[in-house]
């Protein structure tokens, strides 16, 4: 991509491949330890690049998260509108926080629960958008659980949201524990008692 920067000098770099180094590094060691070096070596741009196209830390980092929130939580809430059964689009959704460490090996976690820990209680910018990342994640599953079989639990749109966010408890708490190393058998164990649950109302 080339478009005018500033003095009128083109920028020959693609930003988008830029902002996922950037994402990645964040996402990977969090915000106070990433620095400058380890997002100029992650992107391959000069500081006064970096600079220039994205602004400062801190700056970056709140793009990083946008970012992770246009790739990975729309395709979580894609997965929760797909075909199939309420229960099953569930069940992949849970699925996937075990598949996310033992697929790939991939020790860091979910990079909107790392930034609830990491940034979100000291920077608000940081904070609204973990939130807005979290309130998406909670309404598509909300819709998810009034699809199933009425109970007394979920008779209602609030008692939905309880159950909803019961499930989002239980996928954080997975992402955690696979990061932590917990074996996957035993995160599919906590897995399908959370199933159970909400199946048995």
């Amino acid at each position: 991509m080339r478009e005018p920067a500033a003095m009128g000098r083109p920028r020959e770099f693609d930003e988008a491949t830029a902002l996922t180094a950037i994402m990645d590094a964040f996402w990977a060691k969090g915000f106070d330890a990433t620095s400058l070096s380890d997002l100029v070596a992650a992107t391959g741009l000069k500081k006064g690049s970096l600079y220039a196209a994205f602004g400062d830390k801190r700056a970056m980092y709140h793009q990083a998260l946008a970012l992770y929130d246009r790739l990975w939580i729309d395709g979580t809430v894609r997965g929760l509108t797909a075909g199939g059964s309420p229960t099953a689009r569930i069940d992949r959704f849970l699925q996937s926080a075990i598949d996310g460490a033992a697929g790939r090996g991939d020790d860091r976690g979910c990079f909107i629960c790392n930034a609830s820990i990491d940034q979100a209680p000291i920077d608000p910018a940081a904070e609204r958008l973990v939130q807005a990342s979290l309130d998406r994640l909670e309404t598509a599953l909300a819709d998810v659980v009034s699809a199933l079989p009425v109970t007394a639990e979920r008779a209602s749109a609030e008692g939905a949201r309880q159950q909803a966010r019961h499930m989002m408890a239980v996928y954080f708490g997975l992402r955690v524990l696979g990061k932590a190393g917990v074996r996957p058998e035993a995160l599919d164990g906590a897995k399908r008692a959370a199933l159970r649950t909400l199946v048995g109302g």
